[in-house]
């Protein structure tokens, strides 16, 4: 295949790398280039919006009664949430407007009065807390942007709190209605003493909310700890790659004011004179046309605009993409793609600059094409975007100790209810409870007890995840399910073994092949005494080449003499490093029946052997047994 022509380009010029500073940069919208011709002053025109995934949507088209909703959930969501609020304001402020005007006489005129004002405060409080709730991150973000923070890695941990925004705004939400309900008794201080209850209602509900976001913040937490050790070396990766987005995210566009002035002179010579009542028509059309396309932005979720307001998305990837390939092409004229000396001005060192190439080359030919450019940055936003829902997840083990806190947690409510509702005589109220509870202790409490050294053991000791190969008494197991109290384990030959977490945690050494690095095995061989120390380290060699030859299954070798045994037997171990641990466990096997197949084409080709020793004989002639005191032949003599 010949190489590609821009693979020979020239070196740009010698830069200098920068010891501890970035190179600084202004933050200027404008300056990110509009165009390709802009940016990198080519002629040829490249969709940096163009996605790949757009041909593998299918449009199903709606049913009759389902068109509303598809339209309605076609707007962005700060018109839905407007949209919302007014129809349920208007809804709860009807009743306090009907009776302002048609009934001002009805003595319970003033209990729908306050009924109806309370709601629509509520509603309309709530209504704005779920959009500033969901604009906090943005606003975070943008904060972090105006400082030439490190805005790439931070994503990971806004995008993870919004997992726990729903029960935030829930707790919000009941505030305000609280908040609301004091105000409305303390200004118009009505004399039903039930609008009493209904404040210790609100209590109840607060105290609840409060207690139910701590244990969904401390599920988070822990889920987020339980999944971060199965995906090290995914998080790894990309956090690497997002240390280089944010390190390449300082760079900015240079303009070739030159040429572009040239352009802009060639063709203002060459238009024609402007008609002036023409000009005013197509003004007032442009207008309108902007007008009507910044009503859209605003209202319609797939605009431009409200893909730019999604943190990880891929339009946010491809204008990044966009604006570091314009800001990297710095050479004039401009080229077609980028070299790894592009990088250096932008890393400490030249080390750190080839990595961060090696991030966005894939093919790995030295340069770096516009369309790299763009599927790199993507795949790096992908990449976040499925680490972030796989640290959200709620795996079968996070879902059984979510059941286990939400117990905890409504025997909690249930305290915060008896304390509101009953505060003279609280103590009596959970003396029958307390004796319940004293009770199942005698009969749960082994239970109790096994449940809690499994908690302990599944999420703080947290030996291994789902899928895991491990060994247990020298026999791998695949991890296939946690339980609460029991692990479900499965053989390589395919039968399931179900062991008590308790006994794991106590009476086993679990050996987690998975998090295991380069593993080793060694394989023992038995050659005769005589065999000649040239053979051996000739052995060595021929196995230090068959390593170099298979760089990517082995990683290292040694050949060692191990003991020698009556001068008639060496043992020599044989020790070969797997490039993978032996989580592939088929590859495992594949890989030592291919070196032992090699090895034993060596010990042919060497000539190496092993001999049985020579046992003596005592043979006797004439029928005569031999007498204990005659001496036994030579060592090797055969009789005749």
């Amino acid at each position: 295949m010949d190489p590609k022509a821009h693979d020979y380009a020239p070196n740009a010029p010698p830069v200098h790398f920068h010891s501890d500073q970035d190179v600084e940069i202004t933050n200027d919208k404008a300056s990110v280039a509009d165009t390709d011709t802009t940016a990198t002053g080519s002629s040829d025109e490249f969709d940096w919006d163009e996605d790949d995934e757009k041909a593998n949507v299918t449009t199903v088209k709606a049913r009759r009664m389902r068109l509303v909703y598809v339209a309605f959930m076609k707007l962005a969501r700060p018109i839905r949430t407007l949209l919302v609020a007014l129809i349920g304001g208007g809804i709860f402020i009807t009743p306090l407007l009907v009776g302002a005007f048609q009934f001002k006489d009805s003595p319970a005129r003033m209990q729908v009065y306050m009924w109806s004002l309370w709601l629509t405060i509520t509603w309309a409080a709530a209504c704005v807390t779920y959009l500033v709730v969901d604009l906090l991150p943005r606003v975070i973000i943008s904060l972090v942007m105006m400082f030439n923070g490190k805005v790439e890695r931070l994503k990971i941990q806004v995008e993870l709190s919004v997992a726990v925004s729903g029960w935030l705004k829930l707790v919000l939400d009941i505030s305000w209605g609280w908040i609301a309900l004091g105000v409305i008794r303390h200004i118009y201080d009505p004399p039903q003493p039930y609008w009493t209850d209904i404040n210790r209602v609100m209590q109840a509900f607060f105290g609840a909310s409060i207690i139910l976001l701590v244990e969904k913040l401390g599920l988070h937490l822990i889920a987020i700890k339980f999944h971060q050790k199965a995906l090290a070396d995914r998080i790894a990766d990309n956090q690497i790659a997002l240390r280089a987005l944010d390190r390449l995210s300082n760079a900015h566009p240079k303009r070739h004011t030159k040429s572009m002035a040239s352009v802009d002179l060639t063709q203002a010579q060459a238009s024609p004179k402007p008609n002036l009542r023409k000009e005013r028509r197509n003004k007032r059309k442009a207008m309108t046309s902007v007008f009507l396309d910044q009503v859209r932005q605003v209202a319609l979720k797939d605009s431009e605009l409200n893909k730019a307001r999604d943190l990880g998305g891929l339009h946010n990837a491809r204008r990044l993409a966009r604006k570091l390939f314009g800001a990297l092409n710095g050479v004039y004229p401009p080229r077609a793609h980028l070299l790894v000396e592009d990088f250096y001005p932008y890393f400490r060192s030249a080390t750190e600059a080839q990595d961060a190439f090696a991030v966005f080359d894939k093919d790995g030919n030295g340069d770096l094409t516009k369309k790299e450019m763009r599927e790199a940055v993507q795949s790096i936003y992908r990449e976040r975007k499925a680490l972030v829902s796989s640290l959200k997840d709620a795996s079968s083990a996070v879902r059984k100790l979510d059941a286990v806190m939400l117990g905890v947690a409504f025997l909690a409510i249930l305290f915060v209810f008896l304390l509101i509702f009953n505060r003279a005589n609280t103590m009596a109220s959970l003396v029958p409870l307390g004796t319940i509870l004293l009770g199942f202790s005698f009969i749960f409490g082994n239970a109790a007890s096994s449940l809690f050294e499994s908690l302990i053991f599944i999420f703080s000791t947290h030996v291994f995840d789902v899928g895991d190969l491990i060994l247990i008494d020298d026999q791998p197991l695949f991890v296939r399910e946690f339980g609460l109290f029991a692990t479900t384990f499965r053989r390589v030959d395919g039968q399931e073994i179900v062991a008590p977490n308790a006994l794991l945690a106590s009476a086993k050494t679990v050996h987690n092949l998975r998090r295991s690095n380069s593993m080793w095995e060694t394989t023992t061989l038995v050659v005769s005494y005589n065999t000649p120390l040239e053979d051996i380290e000739a052995l060595k060699g021929r196995i230090k080449a068959y390593v170099a030859e298979n760089s990517r299954d082995w990683s290292g070798y040694d050949l060692n003499i191990d003991k020698m045994e009556y001068q008639n037997a060496i043992h020599i171990i044989v020790a070969m490093e797997h490039r993978k641990n032996w989580q592939d466990w088929g590859g495992r096997w594949a890989r030592r029946t291919a070196f032992m197949k090699n090895l034993k084409a060596i010990l042919e080709d060497l000539d190496v052997r092993y001999y049985l020793p020579v046992q003596p004989m005592l043979l006797h002639s004439g029928g005569q047994m031999p007498s204990p005191r005659m001496q036994p032949p030579p060592l090797g003599l055969r009789a005749r």
